[in-house]
């Protein structure tokens, strides 16, 4: 199954919640443990989309049967193929924020001399 643009969304947004979850126990031999409903609450408080609850619902359902996360005693946690397709997405966007910046942090140079024009 081909992600859509939303089912992505969620599925980048579980992975960062799992990988900082798992960053911020790391000292301690414990593993965060979260069902649906209160990965949810966390989405909708923070913000993140501006769906209602049973659309995001909708959404892990639908990652669920294509095999891209897996509910189970133990909560949500992304399968094999889930978190590789986060790690995709994950080495996208570092991509694009090292571009980001170094355009931010260099000047632009032109070879040649460019012709401006005065707004209005």
């Amino acid at each position: 199954m081909v992600l859509t643009p939303k089912t992505r969304e969620m599925l980048f947004i579980l992975g960062q919640f799992l990988r900082e979850t798992d960053r911020r126990f790391s000292s301690a031999p414990l593993k965060v443990s979260v069902l649906k409903a209160e990965f949810i609450d966390v989405v909708k408080g923070m913000g993140a989309v501006s769906k209602q609850e049973r659309a995001i619902y909708r959404n892990l359902e639908s990652l669920e049967k294509s095999g891209y996360i897996s509910y189970a005693d133990e909560g949500l946690t992304l399968t094999k193929k889930g978190h590789h397709e986060y790690m995709k997405m994950s080495g996208d966007l570092e991509r694009f924020n090292l571009l980001l910046g170094m355009v931010k942090a260099s000047r632009i140079g032109f070879k040649r001399k460019t012709q401006t024009k005065l707004r209005y």
